[in-house]
């Protein structure tokens, strides 16, 4: 098998297929790292000069005799001999060179302290016995102080970088040699375009001056890229929705009329990156690409610069990612060497690995039994799990502690007793009357799926109502239908028969600890009267109308002043003064003080009109 992928790799090479080339050779090198053959072919295909001198030296590790690896190496010396000569550091000619344009970037910021990362770096590391590379690019993008990016090649592997960078949201720069074109979503964008590198040089010192690189800790929703505080940045995933980062919906469309059908049966529906957006472009791949389940990336001719760069801020984002490609056609840049995906010869063989896969981060997909020793199955969620891990516990571990000490909980209340806390899962809290509800209240006034509770990107929370027939109220307002609002810290949700405290890892508010209204003689301090399974009359747009009332207890000298909502029925109101202050269990009714007449149970204090300065008289009926 090795042999043949040899000879296919050497006949790509003699071809000019580079590409191509590099993928099939570093799989010979990969399986059988003592292919000398394989190493000196490699070598003709590589990316950058420091790879070609790591397989040359390979090549005579392995045949120390071999004359083209001896005479390459010697001429590699020559070169780097010469432009040391021929040119000062300040004028490095025309653009494209990786490490003369590291040079600049250095000659100018290094002087700061500053630490960079540029398209390209990673791979000086050469091909380490074949492993990935792309855990070392995300790992080294998110520990240096920005990203500078330079697509004047068109080179895939430095949008996919820039994509990594957006996601990660660090601060970035963008370059490009003058007459390259770029893809529209980065047009409108402050991209440094230069003639020469003497000219690179001196727009980034001007940069320098303007505070570039920002030492200012921005919010986790301000995009460096906008330069300021972007709604996208905390978009909540939509449950139903991927994205397809398609090069055109006309390449795709076979590809998607196979696929559509099948994830439609798991109510799952496609969004295109080539969509027409209203609003600015990258703004609008940014939501998208936040807002998706997971994304879809074909590698190869279905893919461009746009489907790259979007699949970096996928996987800087932590957002699930599903790699495809054509077996034995499609070429893959070095940069995603080594990252499973799956592989496919017809449309037909897609549907039992897609759906393995999307099983393992998709609740309601049940994943088949995994074929042992398939190197084609995807593992792209265990690598968005290894990032997310590495940031939390190894790159910032006193900020994760501080995250996981403060992670937002629900708490769940039934008038002043607290009956349970919830943490906010990644996939959500769904909270009604079914018992598929991850909350269940059981209340007749609550919808089967009543609300829920999602989790945005940036560490945001968003309560939806599930257009429930009672209502969803946040903060005493009642929630529009199908409107993902964000939550705060002290805020509180409202519904039929229970109330929820949104809180962090503080101690909860003690339930007496607070300024009572009024309270007399020995009798049990009451502050309001809350009774959750009542919901106020649809003519009212807010759970919120409260008054206070003052009632003579049935002693008839004693008082007590409460707080109730003007819409509670008064004879609820007097079932729970007899629970509270543990009055004997015999029939009361109101009367109001002076008029003499009992006020029917079903009344409310809007009903019958009580005004503040009226006092009710609790007396036993009859």
């Amino acid at each position: 098998m090795t042999k043949e992928l040899l000879r296919t790799g050497i006949a790509l090479a003699k071809a000019g297929k580079g590409l191509e080339a590099r993928s099939i050779l570093g799989q010979v090198v990969k399986d059988d790292p003592r292919s000398a053959i394989g190493w000196l072919w490699l070598a003709g295909v590589v990316e950058t000069q420091e790879q070609q001198r790591y397989c040359l030296k390979r090549v005579l590790q392995l045949d120390p005799q071999n004359k083209m690896a001896r005479q390459a190496l010697t001429q590699i010396k020559l070169e780097d001999a010469s432009k040391k000569v021929a040119k000062p550091h300040t004028d490095l000619g025309q653009p494209g060179n990786v490490e003369d344009f590291r040079r600049v970037v250095a000659s100018v910021f290094s002087p700061l302290g500053c630490e960079f990362y540029y398209a390209g770096k990673s791979a000086d590391k050469g091909i380490e016995e074949g492993e990935p590379l792309l855990l070392d690019i995300c790992q080294a993008v998110f520990s240096t102080d920005f990203g500078i990016f330079d697509l004047s090649s068109g080179n895939l592997n430095a949008y996919l970088e820039l994509g990594i960078a957006l996601g990660l949201n660090r601060p970035v720069i963008v370059t490009v040699g003058e007459r390259v074109s770029l893809p529209p979503l980065l047009r409108e964008r402050d991209v440094i375009t230069y003639a020469d590198h003497s000219d690179l040089e001196a727009k980034l010192s001007r940069l320098c001056e303007q505070d570039f690189p920002p030492t200012t800790e921005y919010a986790p929703d301000y995009c460096y890229f906008c330069g300021r505080v972007c709604e996208s940045m905390s978009t909540p995933p939509d449950e139903n929705s991927y994205l397809a980062l398609n090069r055109s919906k006309l390449l795709w469309r076979d590809l998607m009329q196979s696929l559509t059908p099948h994830l439609a049966s798991y109510h799952l529906y496609p969004d295109y990156l080539t969509d027409r957006a209203s609003g600015p472009r990258l703004c609008d791949v940014r939501r998208k690409v936040l807002s998706a389940q997971f994304v879809l990336c074909h590698l190869g001719t279905l893919s461009d610069e746009s489907g790259f760069l979007s699949l970096g801020m996928a996987i800087g984002s932590r957002v699930p990612w599903v790699l495809l490609s054509k077996k034995g056609r499609d070429s893959i840049p070095s940069d995603l060497q080594g990252v499973d995906r799956i592989e496919y010869a017809t449309f037909a063989d897609l549907e039992g690995p897609l759906t393995n896969t999307l099983g393992t981060f998709l609740g309601r997909i049940r994943s088949g039994a995994a074929v042992k020793g398939d190197k084609t199955a995807l593992l792209s969620l265990p690598f968005w799990v290894q990032l997310e891990d590495w940031i939390t516990h190894v790159a910032r571990p006193a900020e994760a502690h501080r995250e996981i000490q403060g992670k937002i909980q629900v708490v769940q209340y039934k008038g002043q007793k607290c009956l349970a806390k919830h943490i906010i899962p990644g996939r959500g809290l769904l909270f009604g009357r079914s018992d598929e509800c991850d909350v269940v209240v059981e209340n007749s006034s609550v919808s089967s799926r009543h609300f829920r509770m999602l989790k945005g990107r940036a560490g945001k929370c968003f309560v939806e109502d599930l257009h429930s027939k009672n209502g969803t109220f946040l903060n005493g307002t009642r929630l529009s239908p199908g409107q993902r609002v964000a939550i705060n810290i002290e805020d509180t949700i409202r519904i039929p028969g229970a109330r929820f405290l949104i809180w962090d890892d503080r101690p909860l508010p003690k339930e007496e600890a607070v300024h009572y209204l009024d309270t007399t003689g020995l009798l049990p301090p009451i502050r309001r009267i809350e009774i959750p399974d009542v919901s106020p009359p649809t003519y009212l747009s807010t759970w919120d109308h409260p008054m206070v009332l003052t009632v003579l207890l049935p002693d008839g000298y004693n008082r007590s002043m409460f707080e109730v909502q003007a819409y509670y029925p008064l004879g609820r109101i007097l079932a729970e003064l007899v629970n509270l202050l543990d009055l004997s269990e015999r029939e009361y009714c109101f009367e109001i003080e002076g008029k003499n007449q009992p006020i029917d149970d079903n009344e409310t204090p809007l009903s019958t009109g009580i005004k503040s300065g009226d006092v009710l008289m609790m007396v036993l009926k009859g």
